[in-house]
């Protein structure tokens, strides 16, 4: 098992992507009763591209939110997507995390094992 880890490791499959920044921050949006906030998903996996937004509370339970363009993301390898998250104001001392999840595609002849999630908490 921790031969297997390593090869995985060593093999690069278990690159993630990244999520910036790290502590991004709700302002008053352009819509009354609105938060927003700006966060960039870069996408440093060949195998992997669609990955999707998640916003969490304190307990990693869902937050209602809206993201541009939908909650499901197409990423190129070694490309950015621009993302712009709205929670209603009545949840934005509710909203503490911003994730992205990696989407495996089922049935593809060269099936990744490694799904990545990466989080921003929200300050």
């Amino acid at each position: 098992m921790r031969a297997l880890l390593l090869l995985l490791l060593a093999s690069g499959s278990a690159m993630a992507h990244e999520l910036t920044p790290t502590y991004p921050k709700l302002t008053p949006s352009y819509i009354p009763g609105v938060m927003s906030t700006h966060v960039v998903l870069w996408n440093a996996r060949q195998d992997v591209s669609f990955y999707k937004v998640e916003v969490f509370d304190a307990d990693m339970q869902p937050v209602s939110f809206i993201a541009t363009g939908g909650d499901l993301k197409k990423v190129d390898y070694l490309g950015r997507a621009h993302i712009e998250i709205f929670v209603r104001e009545e949840d934005q001392n509710k909203a503490t995390y911003i994730c992205t999840q990696s989407k495996l595609k089922r049935g593809s002849a060269q099936r990744s094992l490694v799904a990545s999630k990466v989080c921003s908490k929200i300050k």
